[in-house]
């Protein structure tokens, strides 16, 4: 009798023991499985290089162990070796991090809580063990080992790592040494409620923990302390896992577990496969991006190469170097030097080596050029020497054609390559690489695309990359940089010269891809997970009978009954769906009404554009049938007045038809994503001069036009034909609703970093109520459609998107009908997307800011 009320006794005495320590490090276990085997190549720190290769098949074995684990906590029925097996799996990924990750490195927080969680999954392996209060024990090690040491040894915490915790490290550690130190105490010292409220304060730090290091993107160490943290809170509030006892929680768990294996598996198969694919296509890019730099620097080494053959050729240069009239040798070589923009200066030099005149005087030249020419000079080569600062501290590459007269050597022409503009240049590969040119012969740097980089160094290369130079051909492989960083590169040699290119990406950059997509795939089996968990909860008496009633509903719905609904009976998950049903049976209405207005809309549209193109299409037809009857009867038109007029009228019929059409063309653009900007260093102020001669030369109805701008020119970075296009549209729609003898005036404005335009009428005016949607598109003020003012409400549209895309910003004002309105546009001077790091929706965001 004495035996049953032990357990009880036990359980009150230690709230703690409700939960084995074996959930938590299952849960971990998962985490560290799903990371590594789902997005191997975030494990691209120093810490991991031992593992690196074989992540994969650490991660696999991680979430193995840890599923069957967690089967064999939810099936207790379950054979014996599904949970020893699981227990080993888990145990042994566990000891192997441990010690590569945390032993050696010296990580003082892994070298304290891995064996602690180890002793407790293997202790737990005994039924009789899991009563024991076995995490509370370990959260109590923990604690106020982790607590000492951030509080005596501050500095085994490094900024690298913890940098988000060094504000708050003292108070964490004050709260793990105390929760930490009072879970030690004997348990019969403590009421249960005091216990509890230890591992409610216990949970915090590690909550801080986890937080710190989430910020830092270690993601690991932030998942190990979230499971720490959730763990305590359900010890503080005494919730445990139970095994399942009715059948809808049956049901529930069968779902999870049959749901999650199958699904991590498919995905983590699916996900290796294409991480496969895309692995193999960031490398050939890689390679490819190699090739392609090295064949620019080919090219780049010929056409130098050339333009001194082509001035060595000249007889009148030949003839001057001959007779070594230095006056009349320097317009050539400063020609050669402004022409050719990769050289720096020009200089010849006689047999002996001597400089004998120069693109920039002698002054400074004094040096002995030919030293840098260690092989020999055939009569057909090109010699390219190795890098040199000379004169002025430039960074310099010499390139030499030999001046053959009579048979006999009589100098040298030399041009020097400037490896600055080398290393300004842009190429694809600048744009995703980190680009660098080596000499072979000295290891020393010529280009380098890094900010900030200097020229001429020594290049620190990993010992990989370093033997991958010395062999012939090119190669692409993965290395550690100098800055413990693994990364990708690719190699490949400058053909004709000394020359190698290195172009090299970070890890997590050259496979941003493969991260996305993983990281997606986990999303979707989580979300399968859900799903399963979700319907397993359709499980009650009278299910069938509910179902079948909203499977009754669904059925008229889609025969297009929108006003069945369901009965909410009661309020479970049957309930909900239910409601559910309904609401979406009214966004279904909602959705057909809205189906409805867009139909009348687009019937609106059509017949508007009908009667638009047809407008114009009328005269046009009416008067070329007119003047090819006259032609036709009498072969010639004496009513030159006549003629005139109709064909007046037919060009401006044939002009309003093409800018119906242009505007069709550029909606589609820009609603199918094919709208480009052109930019150019634009001086806007003859633009806003031609827009208004135009208007000007046609004026009709006695309108004036006012053209106000600086007297200085005003540049930016704009696409002129659409600016152009902008103003046009805004004045001809000044135009069009300007009474008769009203003024257009528009005026120009500039700050240093932007230019404002502004469009002013006399005009009908614009309501208020159309102000907010004069810019979208087909949308036309009230009083201009009242008023059977033509247009489809397009112009407007199309004018916002070309402002917005130059990252600026157009609104109209009006003080209301009758009275006028204006028109402002503000544009930047220069390109928003430029800015370093900014993409497209950033300039908009600017540009609204």
């Amino acid at each position: 009798m004495s035996s049953h009320p032990a357990p009880r006794s036990l359980q009150a005495a230690h709230p703690h023991a409700l939960l084995p320590v074996t959930w938590p490090v299952a849960f971990i276990g998962l985490m560290f499985g799903v990371l590594m085997t789902y997005v191997p190549y975030e494990f691209r720190m120093a810490a991991f290089r031992p593992v690196y290769p074989y992540v994969r098949l650490l991660g696999l074995t991680f979430l193995t162990g840890s599923i069957v684990l967690m089967g064999a906590l939810l099936y207790p029925r379950a054979p014996r070796w599904l949970d020893v097996g699981g227990r080993l799996l888990l145990g042994a990924a566990m000891a192997l991090y441990w010690w590569v990750l945390n032993v050696q490195p010296g990580s003082l927080t892994g070298i304290v809580l891995y064996p602690l969680l180890f002793m407790g999954l293997l202790l737990e392996a005994f039924p009789a063990m899991r009563q024991r209060p076995m995490l509370k024990g370990i959260a109590a090690l923990v604690g106020s080992g982790f607590g000492v040491a951030m509080l005596s040894v501050p500095e085994r915490f490094p900024l690298s790592i913890y940098a988000h915790l060094a504000p708050l490290r003292p108070l964490v550690g004050l709260l793990f040494t105390a929760g930490g130190v009072g879970l030690l105490l004997p348990a019969h010292w403590l009421p249960p409620r005091v216990t509890r409220l230890l591992m409610g304060l216990l949970s915090v730090p590690f909550a801080l923990l986890a937080y710190a290091l989430a910020r830092g993107a270690s993601w690991l160490g932030a998942s190990v302390y979230t499971v720490l943290a959730l763990a305590c809170l359900a010890l503080a509030l005494g919730l445990r896992p139970r095994a399942p006892r009715t059948v809808g929680w049956k049901l529930l768990r069968g779902l999870a577990f049959a749901g999650l294996v199958p699904l991590l598996a498919l995905g983590g198969l699916a996900a290796f496969l294409a991480q496969l694919a895309i692995e193999q296509q960031v490398l050939d890019d890689t390679r490819y991006a190699a090739a392609g730099e090295a064949d620019f620097l080919r090219r780049y080494l010929e056409d130098s190469r050339e333009s001194l053959h082509l001035l060595l050729e000249s007889p009148g240069f030949r003839a001057m170097f001959a007779a070594k009239d230095r006056e009349r040798l320097e317009p050539y070589l400063s020609n050669l030097a402004s022409r050719q923009h990769a050289f720096d200066a020009a200089l010849a030099l006689d047999a002996d080596g001597a400089v004998l005149a120069t693109s920039e005087g002698l002054e400074g030249w004094g040096f002995p050029v030919r030293t840098h020419f260690p092989e020999p000079l055939s009569p057909s080569g090109v010699a390219l020497s190795p890098p040199f600062f000379r004169p002025r501290n430039r960074p310099l590459v010499a390139m030499a054609l030999p001046l053959e007269w009579d048979g006999a050597r009589r100098g040298m022409l030399v041009g020097l390559l400037s490896l600055e503009r080398l290393s300004d240049a842009a190429t694809p590969a600048s744009e995703r690489f980190r680009v660098q040119v080596l000499d072979r012969r000295g290891r020393e740097i010529l280009r380098d695309t890094a900010a900030g980089a200097q020229l001429l160094g020594r290049a620190h290369l990993p010992d990989a990359l370093s033997e991958e130079l010395d062999r012939p051909g090119g190669g692409v492989l993965e290395a550690f940089d100098a800055a413990d960083r693994r990364v990708l590169a690719a190699e490949a040699p400058v053909a004709g010269s000394a020359w190698s290119v290195v172009v090299t990406q970070e890890l997590g950059v050259a496979y941003a891809a493969i991260t996305q997509m993983s990281a997606a795939v986990v999303g979707l089996v989580v979300l399968g997970v859900l799903l399963s968990l979700m319907l397993s909860q359709v499980v009650a008496r009278d299910v069938i009978r509910r179902l079948g009633t909203l499977h009754a509903a669904t059925a008229a719905l889609a025969a297009g009954d929108l006003e069945r609904r369901v009965e909410v009976e009661e309020d479970d998950e049957l309930g909900e769906l239910a409601r559910g049903f309904n609401e979406m049976a009214d966004r279904t209405g909602a959705a057909q009404a809205e189906l409805k207005q867009a139909v009348r809309t687009r019937e609106e549209f059509l017949s508007v554009a009908s009667h638009e193109l047809r407008t114009p299409l009328t005269p046009l037809r009416g008067f070329a049938a007119l003047t090819l009857q006259r032609l036709e009867k009498s072969g010639d038109f004496p009513e030159r007045e006549r003629l005139l007029k109709a064909l007046r009228s037919m060009a401006r019929q044939t002009e309003r038809l093409t800018r119906l059409v242009d505007d069709l063309l550029d909606t589609a653009r820009i609603q199918g994503g094919r709208f480009e900007l052109e930019r150019q260093r634009v001086d806007l102020v003859p633009v806003l001069g031609e827009v208004m001669e135009r208007f000007e030369v046609r004026a009709e109805g006695g309108i004036t036009f006012e053209l106000e701008v600086p007297s200085h020119a005003v540049e930016g970075d704009w696409d002129a034909p659409r600016l152009d296009q902008v103003l046009t549209n805004l004045i001809s729609n000044a135009v069009r609703y300007s009474p008769q003898g009203g003024a257009v005036h528009m005026t120009l404005e500039e700050t240093p970093t932007e230019v404002h335009v502004h469009v002013r009428d006399q005009g009908i005016g614009i309501p208020p109520e159309s102000l907010s949607t004069l810019f979208h598109p087909f949308a036309r003020a009230s009083n201009a459609t009242a008023r059977h003012f033509g247009g489809l409400g397009l112009g407007l549209f199309i004018c916002r998107e070309i402002v917005e895309r130059h990252g600026g910003t157009i609104w109209a004002e009006s003080p209301g009908p009758q009275q006028g309105s204006v028109f402002h546009v503000r544009l930047p001077r220069f390109n928003p997307s430029q800015r370093q790091g900014a993409t497209p929706d950033d300039a908009r965001r600017d540009a609204a800011a």
